[in-house]
Formats: C-alpha cells, structure tokens, sequence
C-alpha cells in the first residue's frame, strides 16, 4: 500500500495501533454497548407515549430490529478491528515523484525509510496493525487512486528544486574565496577598465555578445575577455599563484637560475585550465555545497552548450558568495568610499536592497519553501488524528451507516490533497516556462535576486495560493458534499421505519380519542 509522504509511513501504523486501544478501552468500559441499549429504549418510548393499539407493537419491534442489524453491521465492518484486513509494515511505501536531481526516487518503506522518521523519531512502529474492513477498504482504495491520478497527470520538471539548490551553492572554502577575489582584482577590473576604454565594436566580439548575452562583459568570466586578443590571453597577475608552477617560457621576469616557489599564469589559463583552473575549483565547490548543482544545471537545460552551463553553475556561486577586492578595501560593487562615507554608503544601499519588492520577493520565497516541506507532514499528522479518534466517533453516531460514508469521505478528502499539491506544481513549472521561455535567461534570473523580482514575487504569490487555496476550495466542496451524503442515506433509510412511526402516531390518535369519548360519557 502506498502512502503520500515519509511521515505517512509510521502516522498511519500509530494512528491505527492508537485506533485498537482506543476501541480495546471503549469495550472493557462497556461504553461500546450504549448505542445498543439507547436503540431499545428508543424504539420501547416512542410507541409507548402513542399508546399501544393495533400492530404498533409488531412495527415497533420491525424497527427494532432494522436498527439493530444496521448497528452490529456498522460494529463488525468499521469498528471492531479484523484479523482479516491487517496493515502490515512491510507493505506501506513511499515513492517520492521525480525532480530534476533525482529522476528516479529510491522508494521507502518502514524498514528503510530514507529519513529520520523511524530511526531517531517516531520508533516502535508496529509490524502489523488488525484494523476494521471498511477503513482498510477506503485508505486502500484512496491511495490506489491518487497514484493513478498522479500517473495520468502530465509529468512535472520540479523547477523549483533548482532554484533551493541555486541559493545553497557557494564558496565556503576560504581559500578558494580569496583566489577568486584576487581573480576579480588582477584579471577582470584591468579587463573591464580596458573593455569600457575601447568600446570594442569588432564583429568577433559582436558575435560574441549574441551568443553569451549583452551582459557578458558584465562578471568574471567573460567569453569577450577570454576570447578577444588582448585581455585575459595577455593579463597576468601581479603575484604569484599558489599551484601554478614557474614556466620560464611565460615568467620572463624571474631569473631562471633562481626559479620562484609559483609561477604567474595568464588570465586565460587561471581561468579555463582544466584542473587547477578557478573555473573548475567554482564548479566542485558547487557541488560540494549544493549537491549535485552542476548536473542539476545540465538536466534543467540540456539544449544549452557546455561551456553556457558551466557559465551558469560559477556565475551562481559567485552572485551568492561574491569576490571582494583584494588589494585594498574597496568592494566588488565599485564602492570608493572609505571611512564613516563608506559606512554611511554601504547602509544606504543595503536598506534600499532589502526594502521593496526584493524584501517582498524573499518573503514569498522563503514562506512558500516552508509551506512545501510543511505540507505533507502536516497531512499526516491530520490523518493520525482522524485515525485516533474514529472509535468515538463510531460509538456517538450509534453505528450509523451515514457515519462511515462521511468517515470515508473525510479520509479521501484529506489524502487527495497530494494530488492537488502535484497538480499545484504542474502548474507552477508550466507558469515558470511561460515566464522564462528563454531557458538561459531562467537560468541567470530565476534563482538570483535582480531586476525581475517582480516577475519572482509573483510566481511564488501564485504558488503559495495554489497550495493551500486548491485543499481549502476541495474541502470545502467535500465537507458539503459529505452533508447531503448523509442526508441521502438517511432518506434511503427512512421508509424502513416510518410505518413504525406511522403506527406510533396513529396510536396516538386513537389514544386520545378514546380518553375524550370516555369523559364526554361521564
């Protein structure tokens, strides 16, 4: 049987072990025949006040017995648990749905539930938990067809996991930090300086911008400055850099008889070399912070070519960690100001950052990422409870056939929310491509802050709606629907006994008819 989270898989084993000893305590009080002894008084008063005369006695007993029936029946298919529909441990799973980093989940079970839940929290589970026919039936039947709405529904490329993996990917080795800051200090800022001095119009760096981008020039790793004669194929830094060994051919300026510890490769090589290059050490550290960032890249947009992918893994890394300036105390975003001037500057821009629309932008973000991961448990934890306490409730409706509809209905309605949750993302991707039909704009924009913080905000507005908008409108519709279901099943059940209640006021009648003839003669 399959179930709609991780902690699904242990709240439904407690929920119904709770179940039995909530019964087991409803029958060795005695309060579990109640119903029964309120069944027979009710159909012993009513005729009574009416008087006994003709055949009230024999319908009275009729809806006794109806009643009686329908009770044990209710008792023996949704109260007392059955050894003939047991929930056994080793047949709950959960298949989380495909994402773009793990496009084929490893499933859980109790015995290995890829969580925490089972193994620090929520331990001794029951292997197997007797529960009543007609629950197993309903939680069997709703889990079976939400997995097969789940599988008719068009797939979902869960965009959203790039965009949580984008903002955990940055540069935690300080090491690597200060290369890269020296990078953007010896390399990009002479480059960009030389860049904004020529206004180069050449047609190779035409082309160039309209395959990277008008903002290419714009951050470290430029194609213009890696692939235009005169940047980063002739700069060099002013210092030697650690893992690059002394290549007298390039570093004329040390005496050969004397090498130095390091060498000083070129822009280009610093950046592009396959192994100790910093563009490679970025992409790693990536990896290493946000688990399989770069391949995540790849499965998001394969149309792109490799060397754009890559852009777009160290680009992130950089937007979320970015390199300072390590010659002086002046910031990566040209700040010139020292002193009490650059405090006060500094202020000024981080308030005006963190206000607005970005404020707002994060807002949503932050909340929708809670709401997500919240959901499924919070589902869970509700049909624990609704396990717990279905005893009572089956004892206080006095075993009513329209309480194990409304029970059943209630079940559906709280499992089915995982199909909305999944038709809610379906939604949301495709809202996502709408928006960002250029995947390399999506790519750059989507997951940093910047410009289209608007665009942003309104997506995770839209989202965050659908996801406890779509549960709230459908239980509603059901909490109506389960009304007039009852209703229906205690009309079916009416003519069974109103000519017992037909006799009972006819008796009545003719009850007091006979009194009044009695004092007229008197």
């Amino acid at each position: 049987m399959n179930v709609d989270s991780y902690l699904e898989l242990f709240t439904t084993l407690f929920g119904w072990a709770f179940y039995g000893v909530l019964w087991d305590v409803l029958v060795a009080t005695g309060i579990v025949y109640l119903p029964f002894l309120g069944i027979l008084i009710d159909n012993w008063r009513e005729p009574a006040e009416g008087g006994q005369f003709g055949t009230v006695t024999g319908l009275s007993l009729r809806r006794m017995e109806i009643e009686l029936f329908i009770a044990l029946l209710v008792v023996v298919l949704a109260g007392q648990p059955a050894a003939l529909t047991p929930l056994n441990a080793g047949t709950l799973s959960y298949t989380p749905p495909p994402t773009l980093d793990n496009p084929i989940p490893t499933t859980a079970t109790v015995a290995a539930p890829q969580s925490t839940f089972g193994a620090t929290g929520f331990t001794g589970s029951p292997a197997t938990v007797n529960i009543p026919v007609w629950w197993y039936a309903v939680i069997a039947m709703t889990s079976g067809f939400n997995h097969a709405v789940v599988e008719g529904l068009p797939a979902a490329n869960d965009l959203r996991t790039f965009e949580q993996q984008a903002r955990l990917a940055t540069i935690e080795d300080p090491r690597l930090r200060q290369e890269a800051s020296d990078f953007f200090s010896e390399c990009y800022v002479p480059a960009r300086s030389k860049y904004q001095a020529e206004r180069l119009a050449t047609t190779a760096v035409t082309t160039t911008l309209s395959t990277y981008g008008e903002d290419d020039p714009d951050w470290m790793g430029s194609h213009v400055y890696r692939d235009t004669a005169g940047f980063y194929d002739t700069l060099r830094p002013t210092k030697q850099i650690p893992g690059w060994a002394y290549d007298s051919d390039r570093d004329t300026e040390y005496n050969p008889a004397s090498p130095p510890v390091w060498g000083k490769p070129t822009c280009k090589q610093w950046w592009e070399e396959g192994t100790i290059g910093l563009r490679q050490k970025l992409i790693d550290e990536a990896d290493a912070t946000s688990a399989g960032f770069s391949g995540l890249v790849v499965a998001v947009a394969p149309a792109l070519a490799g060397e754009q992918q890559k852009d777009t893994v160290v680009r992130t890394v950089l937007t979320n960690s970015p390199p300072v300036w390590s010659s002086n105390d002046l910031v990566a975003n040209n700040t010139g100001s020292t002193g009490l001037l650059g405090t006060a500057e500094n202020i000024v821009k981080g308030g005006l950052a963190a206000g607005g629309v970005i404020t707002a932008s994060a807002f949503f973000s932050v909340t929708m990422t809670a709401v997500l991961q919240a959901l499924p448990m919070v589902q869970a934890l509700l049909l624990l409870g609704i396990y717990v306490l279905l005893p009572m409730v089956v004892v206080l409706s006095r075993y009513s056939l329209s309480m194990m509809v409304i029970g059943a209905m209630a079940i559906f309605t709280v499992k089915f929310w995982s199909v909305l949750w999944y038709l809610s993302m379906w939604v949301d991707q495709n809202l996502i491509q709408s928006m960002y039909p250029d995947v390399n704009v999506f790519l750059q924009l989507f997951a940093n802050p910047g410009e289209h913080d608007i665009k942003r905000m309104l997506l995770n507005m839209i989202t965050t709606s659908l996801y406890l908008g779509l549960p709230v409108l459908w239980s509603g519709m059901m909490a109506w629907a389960g009304i007039n279901v009852g209703r229906s099943i205690n009309n079916a059940t009416a003519p069974l006994t109103r000519p017992a209640d037909d006799a009972g006021r006819q008796g009545g009648a003719a009850g007091k008819m006979a009194a009044s003839r009695g004092i007229r003669r008197y």
